[in-house]
């Protein structure tokens, strides 16, 4: 089994149940919070999601904060941070542990002159390499 930790990912929080929030889960982080990162919501060891910050100036506390408000989407489907946000909700119900995972890349990456992007470059292969449940 791959671990996150070979790829450089740190436990950085975790998610709880919340009676004062309307979708039920609240998160608490320890580290990277400001910052623009990779993460990971890991339940008893493996990777159940992979996702991004976005933007370049979003960070893990804003990214988080769409989850737990459940925010974005619109129409008929549903938006991921909803569905995510029921997916934590229904393991914090069954009493299990959901973590927080995340990666800032440590290195600036250029091809040729331009500036990649590792944070959007990792999202794909690491969703191909641990192929979690909820980005399916």
């Amino acid at each position: 089994m791959k671990y996150l930790s070979a790829y450089g990912f740190i436990l950085v929080g975790q998610w709880n149940k919340s009676t004062t929030v309307k979708s039920g889960i609240n998160y608490e982080l320890t580290d990277l919070d400001s910052e623009r990162v990779v993460y990971s919501f890991v339940v008893d060891g493996v990777p159940e999601y992979i996702g991004i910050c976005e933007k370049d100036y979003t960070t893990l506390k804003d990214r988080m904060g769409r989850y737990k408000n459940q925010q974005g989407g619109s129409g008929i489907s549903i938006s991921t941070n909803k569905r995510i946000s029921i997916h934590i909700k229904q393991l914090l119900d069954q009493g299990k542990r959901v973590e927080i995972y995340a990666l800032k890349p440590a290195i600036k990456e250029i091809f040729v002159d331009l500036q990649v992007d590792l944070v959007k470059g990792l999202e794909n292969p690491l969703i191909a390499s641990f192929k979690p449940e909820w980005n399916r």
